[in-house]
């Protein structure tokens, strides 16, 4: 795969484009919102579809929308457990490239993915990276937030693979070298706060050559991490501070809440891919809008490219 340094959405979409066809296994769609990013997806990407559900509902929702085509294929099945199951068997039988879930719980689908016989896991921790425009950067927008969806309360040892797994996503992304922020609520080093401990110690671990592919740097707090002006005004010499291309929470709390605020406060763009598995997982929210579902897809159609390639 050629690489390109991806900058904005824009540019994803078009690099989604390029590359070759990818089908997706959605689990149980009947919403609306998901019939609608299928046909926003089937107007935009080469993207083909087996949707697990009831037939008779998925019908009744794709021809609301007109988003019959010839690359969407209806697989019958009786509720969300088997949905699950012959989604899951699609993946490993090649049939499918992309996991993604309809009307069925995160965390129904994802201990599908975890089970053993899943034939999905690898070893890795798996963990949802959310994506955003940030607009007032001009080299590159795409922001990368972890983890707000899957890791709860992430040890060091999780951080590190939180660590890898943005990091994969940016290198798909043709960014081969991001710079990674270690959130905290300060930039120092403060005994009796565990994530300005943890920031340290993956900074140091980055700088001996334990976490690769990326510049590492914290504790830093969130306008150090984002404004340069902001870590000049405090003394901060550092690669990553005003710089930050992946932004690592200290907790799902953390991460979550600030994912959610880039599109309920500032009303941005955004996508995310859930990473550490053998094939990309998207768990769009259900209420995520057909722009993010759209996004999600051209971002998992890329990171599938990438892992079929290194």
């Amino acid at each position: 795969m050629e690489m390109k340094f991806v900058r904005n959405f824009d540019e994803m979409l078009k690099f989604a484009v390029s590359l070759p066809p990818k089908k997706v296994a959605v689990v149980y769609p009947n919403n609306k919102e998901t019939f609608s990013g299928i046909a926003e997806v089937c107007k935009i990407l080469r993207t083909e579809f087996l949707l697990f559900g009831d037939n008779a509902t998925i019908s009744e929702g794709l021809s609301s929308i007109s988003a019959g085509s010839p690359e969407i294929e209806i697989v019958e099945v009786k509720n969300v457990n088997e949905a699950l199951t012959a989604a899951v068997k699609a993946m490993n039988d090649g049939r499918a490239d992309i996991l993604m879930k309809g009307s069925v719980d995160t965390s129904t689908m994802m201990k599908a993915v975890l089970q053993d016989e899943s034939g999905l896991k690898t070893g890795r921790l798996l963990s949802d990276i959310f994506v955003f425009e940030y607009p007032s950067r001009m080299e590159n927008q795409l922001m990368m937030i972890t983890d707000g969806g899957i890791t709860l309360a992430p040890d060091l040892k999780n951080k590190v693979e939180l660590v890898n797994n943005a990091v994969e996503v940016a290198h798909a992304l043709g960014n081969s070298n991001p710079k990674v922020a270690i959130l905290s609520a300060t930039e120092f080093v403060l005994p009796n706060l565990q994530s300005t401990l943890d920031a340290a110690a993956l900074a140091k671990m980055n700088e001996r050559g334990q976490i690769k592919g990326c510049v590492v740097d914290g504790p830093l707090a969130l306008d150090n991490a984002l404004s340069a002006e902001a870590a000049e005004e405090k003394g901060i010499k550092s690669p990553v501070a005003g710089k930050a291309e992946i932004l690592v929470a200290a907790n799902i709390e953390a991460a979550n809440s600030l994912a959610k605020s880039t599109t309920y406060f500032a009303g941005l763009r955004l996508a995310h891919v859930v990473v550490g598995a053998q094939v990309p997982i998207l768990i769009p929210s259900r209420s995520d809008k057909s722009d993010a579902k759209l996004l999600s897809i051209a971002l998992g159609s890329i990171v599938s490219e990438y892992l079929n390639n290194n």
